[in-house]
């Protein structure tokens, strides 16, 4: 029976839409979609903006020099933000030939980065955005270079390297599953396998220390799947749908949630949405710990 019982604490209010939760450098981080904002969260619940006029932001991700990279969902743009906030576009739509730029995981000299492949059309249910025309980018940071290593997918969504950098885990929304790809030594990916069915349209994920990994529903919960593909906990947040989890604090046992209360899906850029960020102690810490 999973374990169901947490103490749900409200660490930060009032973004718009926040996704890509992180945690770096003693603190977490997200990106606030809607307000086209990048902003460090101390554990504390302070709040800063490290970054704002950004079109869109979304999936997060740390170069070795310490620069970050960023990647926009409407432009379809990843930016590289340096030490002093200075932003540039380091690869455009014609650096990859798709669209909707997602989520992202970084390890080392290499990002993935996973791609709706079409635009959400304002007064759509979304339907459309299920099609099998998602893809993954790798990012090759030291040549500069970007490549589709992924396709066919049905909106691809939370993206996260294995510990031993050896495969990759991405949430395909549209089919509810989480997908595992082999990480081959250039950075390509093999064949995927599905690793598990979920019970919902899974969004952000993030790995434990044991294998586990941590969904967001879409739902008013977020689930925790153990390394053999079964459900062994969730956390409800009544009221909001779930989107992205990711564990950090001192002990890597501190879960960030990002939830969102929004009437359909045209309100995360017009900003008619409103979002939260919960946190919960759980027991297994981030992998890595």
């Amino acid at each position: 029976m999973p374990q169901t019982r947490f103490k749900v604490n409200v660490l930060h209010d009032g973004a718009i839409f926040a996704e890509s939760p992180r945690w770096h450098g003693g603190s977490f981080w997200y990106s606030d979609i809607g307000a086209g904002e990048i902003r460090r969260l101390w554990p504390d619940g302070r709040s800063e903006v490290f970054l704002a006029g950004l079109d869109t932001p979304s999936g997060l991700g740390w170069l070795p020099d310490g620069d970050l990279v960023v990647a926009c969902i409407r432009p379809s743009t990843v930016c590289r933000i340096g030490a002093k906030g200075q932003a540039s576009v380091w690869f455009a739509p014609e650096d990859h030939g798709t669209l909707a730029l997602n989520d992202m995981a970084t390890a080392g000299a290499r990002s993935y980065v996973t791609c709706v492949g079409r635009h959400h059309e304002p007064g759509a249910d979304g339907s459309a955005l299920r099609e099998p025309v998602g893809s993954i980018l790798l990012l090759d940071h030291a040549q500069r270079r970007c490549s589709t290593v992924a396709a066919g997918l049905r909106l691809p969504k939370g993206v996260a390297i294995a510990p031993d950098g050896q495969s990759l885990l991405v949430s395909e929304m549209g089919a509810q599953r989480i997908l595992r790809f082999p990480i081959e030594p250039d950075g390509t990916l093999g064949l995927a396998q599905e690793w598990t069915a979920t019970p919902c349209s899974g969004d952000g994920i993030c790995l434990d220390a044991e294998g586990g990994v941590w969904v967001g529903s879409t739902e008013d919960y977020f689930l925790r799947i153990g390394p053999d593909g079964t459900e062994t906990a969730r956390i409800e947040v009544p009221g909001w749908a779930c989107v992205a989890p990711m564990l950090g604090g001192w002990d890597g046992r501190t879960l960030l949630m990002a939830a969102h209360q929004m009437d359909d899906i045209d309100a995360m850029f017009t900003g008619g949405s409103r979002s939260r960020l919960f946190t919960a102690r759980v027991d297994v810490p981030a992998a890595g710990f």
